[in-house]
């Protein structure tokens, strides 16, 4: 039988995930050598709110098409991003739960 996930583990796993999505962000922005105000320009989003994804400080969802946008400006794909992310964040807690039962 599938064990459920347990809901506050999944909360923290989707805000640890939202802290390294602002973290790949703003790697790949320095990396690149690009300002804040260079990638706002090019995602057209101001460069407060730029600022706030790259340090985990925006309390609200962001649309698909806000995150392609500020990809697209990193001269990435969405993909990338989400990459670098989940790579940070470790697994999810589903996955570590049925890397755990395939262990029995």
């Amino acid at each position: 039988m599938k064990k459920p996930v347990d809901r506050a583990v999944l909360e923290r796993y989707e805000m640890e995930h939202d802290r390294c999505l602002g973290v790949a962000v703003r790697e790949f922005r320095t990396d690149k050598g690009l300002t804040h105000g260079e990638v706002a320009s090019r995602a057209k989003v101001s460069v407060p709110w730029l600022k706030k994804l790259e340090t985990n400080e925006l309390h609200t969802n962001y649309s698909i098409g806000r995150l392609d946008r500020i990809a697209r400006a990193l001269g990435l794909e969405m993909f990338d991003l989400y990459k670098r992310a989940g790579d940070m964040a470790g697994p999810p807690p589903w996955l570590e739960a049925k890397g755990a039962q395939d262990e029995k």
